[in-house]
């Protein structure tokens, strides 16, 4: 009994605690920074979906369902998000957040912005053994942690902070960087614990010819090289995300490293992925291409949506005096 219960706290201390990730983090904003709710300048529903290691059953799956909106006049950002995930049959945690922002302009001009956020978050963690056999069972004798699950409920709060330059002009770059700190406090807890993360982002405009005359610009289309960079600490756990995504309305597409550039243990995957988007919508969907010594078969497939109830994307071409200014495809 004593052995097993060593076991359990082994895995709750170093699985429960690890936060659910994403390939597409930058899909997936309220997740990773709440200064980042309301950026899209209009009420925007989002959907993530994630399932790795598919090869070897449902090891771990994760959904998120989010919706984020701006008070232009008070610039307030406004968001709400549920996310479940699902660790093999054992493990599942849920939650339930909520994210506010407030945009500040630095300049006259208002191309600097600095956009500090904070969320309330309803965490619960279970462990259910229904499908293991415990040494106790061995003996003849039942095991309480196979006739009841173990579940854990919290209240977590995180911050975040986003600068951003925005000459807004569409033939000059736009640079964004942000700082967050979720489950604020939580240092030693076994099922939750703090997290940091770092993101750094840029999009550059290009003038892509089509069919030899004239530019992506001529024809309502826009076309961009999107760069960002994440970096995120959790416990002992030590992650960088690295990649872009070249835009040429309506198609994405885009290749990603997720690991580290030094350590003995700093390979993880290689992320490909391709998009479409277009005034309201935007459909993603990448596949992690595993390159640790895991193997080839423990990849991960990821989709998300976003829905804008106003025009989400920017257009350059003859059209966009008629378009909302808002910022979503850049990051």
């Amino acid at each position: 009994m004593r052995i097993h219960l060593l076991l359990f706290y082994f895995i709750a201390a170093q699985v429960c605690a690890q936060a659910p990730q994403f390939s597409q983090f930058y899909t997936n904003p309220l997740y990773q920074n709440p200064a980042l709710a309301g950026d899209a300048g209009t009420p925007r529903l989002i959907v993530n979906y994630r399932n790795q290691w598919p090869s070897v059953g449902t090891a771990f799956q994760t959904a998120a369902f989010s919706f984020d909106t701006y008070a232009e006049d008070a610039q307030v950002g406004l968001g709400v998000q549920a996310l479940h995930d699902r660790r093999g049959g054992m493990l599942n945690s849920t939650h339930l957040t909520g994210q506010v922002s407030r945009l500040f302009y630095l300049d006259a001009k208002q191309h600097l912005r600095l956009t500090p956020g904070l969320q309330a978050a309803w965490i619960s963690d279970r462990w259910n053994g229904d499908n293991l056999t415990f040494v106790a069972q061995y003996l003849g004798s039942n095991d309480p942690l196979a006739q009841n699950g173990v579940s854990s409920n919290r209240v977590a709060f995180s911050s975040g902070l986003r600068f951003d330059y925005d000459p807004q002009n569409d033939y000059e770059p736009f640079y964004w960087a942000g700082v967050s700190y979720h489950n604020m406090g939580f240092r030693d807890n076994d099922w939750l614990r703090e997290r940091w993360g770092v993101q750094l982002g840029a999009q550059f405009p290009l003038q892509i010819r089509v069919f030899g005359n004239g530019y992506g610009r001529d024809l309502d289309r826009e076309s961009a090289l999107s760069m960002a960079l994440q970096l995120r600490k959790q416990g002992l756990n030590k992650q960088m995300d690295i990649g872009t995504n070249l835009i040429f309305s309506p198609l994405l597409v885009g290749i990603w490293y997720r690991g580290l550039l030094i350590g003995t243990k700093r390979r993880d995957a290689i992320v490909g992925t391709i998009g479409w988007a277009r005034d309201n919508l935007l459909f993603q969907a990448s596949y992690d291409l595993t390159v640790s010594s895991l193997g080839t078969g423990t990849g991960a497939f990821e989709l998300a949506i976003w829905y804008g109830f106003d025009a989400l994307f920017r257009f350059a071409g003859k059209n966009s005096s008629a378009r909302r200014r808002t910022r979503c495809l850049r990051y």
